[in-house]
């Protein structure tokens, strides 16, 4: 997360297609209105898709935990990157950090509380080019109850056609934050752990 860089989820414009199908047709829109993206919807596969957290602990080493449930969509167009979409939430309650006290500490007030606030969520608003086969994603974050905007970096890893009949594609993405920006503050000022917090997101999904 070198802060405010990194991670990785979809605008719906499903208003303004409703206005344009009750609209009244006098005469043919212009073709740059039917321009789409290539790129498929595909729904998120939480059996195969993971949502890891790092942050410094003690100032030697990094802490690692995931969260167990992630669902969404998105379509990714790494030819045409403004028409990508993407839409992720995660299950707060899912929290795993390998122990089941701390687990629950980190579902209650000191910093997800997970029955207020049960998703956090990404939602894209724009994308842009970046180095090699990555994106740059812009978005709206949501946790425990405060948005903000931030910005991940997401490597798009192609599609193939899934032994079970379907199509699959998938991507990972790095997000990195300061969870003080969503009042998550428990134990910065002592030092025990750090502010900074680094989100990895390997998503895969199907369509």
């Amino acid at each position: 997360m070198g802060k405010k860089t990194a991670f990785v989820a979809a605008g719906v414009l499903a208003v303004g297609g409703l206005a344009v199908g009750l609209a009244p047709q006098t005469e043919a829109a212009p073709a740059e209105v039917f321009a789409v993206s290539n790129a498929e919807t595909y729904g998120v596969d939480n059996g195969h898709s993971s949502v890891l957290f790092g942050v410094s602990y003690m100032g030697v080493t990094n802490f690692y935990g995931r969260f167990n449930k992630v669902s969404g969509e998105y379509s990714i167009d790494p030819e045409n990157p403004s028409a990508s979409s993407l839409n992720i939430s995660v299950d707060a309650e899912s929290v795993d950090s390998n122990n089941e006290g701390r687990d629950k500490h980190l579902r209650g007030a000191d910093f997800f509380s997970a029955k207020e606030f049960p998703q956090i969520r990404f939602v894209a608003t724009s994308f842009e080019a970046g180095e090699g086969d990555s994106l740059k994603v812009t978005g709206e974050l949501t946790l425990r109850g405060k948005t903000q905007t931030e910005t991940a970096t997401l490597v798009w890893m192609g599609e193939m056609d899934d032994p079970r009949g379907m199509v699959r594609s998938g991507f990972e993405a790095k997000l990195v934050i300061d969870r003080s920006d969503y009042g998550v503050n428990y134990g910065v000022e002592s030092g025990a752990l750090g502010d900074e917090v680094t989100l990895t997101i390997g998503i895969t999904g199907t369509r």
